[in-house]
């Protein structure tokens, strides 16, 4: 029983971050539609500053939500990774890898121009 509540928490979860991504789209494209009214208002012969202080305000305050719902769901991405064996276990050894390579083609180089 227990485990078909964590699975149900799970899903209702994953459910959960899915709708909120959903709803980072939809706030992009209103992004994309406030930046074109501001330019729509200011390629105007004679654009009104209070309308392109307003559509310039509303971008402003939609990619501000944006960035805040983002930088939430690439928190929880990288606490619930860095607990993941894989990614404790490689990523270290990757690292220290290219390092290596990086002394050894550096090593390489000395000893070509030497001969």
């Amino acid at each position: 029983m227990l485990g078909t509540s964590k699975d149900s928490q799970g899903e209702a979860s994953l459910e959960s971050r899915l709708n909120k991504l959903d709803e980072v789209e939809r706030k992009i494209s209103l992004i994309i539609q406030h930046a074109g009214s501001a330019l729509e208002e200011l390629s105007r012969d004679k654009p009104t500053v209070k309308q392109v202080e307003s559509c310039t305000h509303n971008f402003r305050t939609v990619v501000k939500e944006v960035e805040t719902e983002m930088n939430s769901h690439i928190n929880y991405l990288s606490h619930i990774s860095a607990g993941l064996p894989y990614e404790g276990c490689t990523y270290d050894k990757a690292i220290d890898l290219y390092q290596n390579l990086d002394r050894l083609v550096a090593a390489k180089r000395r000893l070509d121009s030497c001969l």
